[in-house]
């Protein structure tokens, strides 16, 4: 009898773990990702762009982000180093946005943070 008794506890605890762990995140208001994408319809040199996407996910890593005032600056302070460096053998310009969360990626709202021009 003992053993069954113990044997439902670990079920019931089992059970009440999975329905923990399954529980939707919120990302609240304001969240989504910051981007850099060339202001052109050609192709362009993705090595900038690869550049630029590196150095924002070094400031923000892989995590949920959250637009404001601070996050815009850090954005920035990353970006701005990431085109000094490339400025100069850059043919386009290139816009810095924050795209917000969206389960539909294609209809998600995208802010202009800052644009680079040559």
């Amino acid at each position: 009898m003992k053993i069954k008794a113990i044997f439902a506890a670990i079920a019931v605890a089992a059970v009440a773990l999975l329905a923990a762990s399954c529980s939707k995140t919120d990302t609240g208001a304001n969240a989504g990702g910051y981007y850099v994408r060339a202001n052109t319809t050609e192709t362009y040199d993705a090595t900038i762009n690869l550049q630029f996407n590196a150095a924002l996910r070094e400031a923000f890593g892989d995590g949920i982000v959250y637009r404001n005032a601070t996050n815009d600056q850090k954005a920035i302070a990353a970006c701005d180093a990431v085109w000094e460096k490339w400025k100069a053998s850059s043919k386009y310009d290139y816009i810095l946005y924050f795209q917000a969360a969206a389960e539909d990626s294609s209809k998600a709202p995208k802010t202009t943070v800052k644009e680079y021009k040559r």
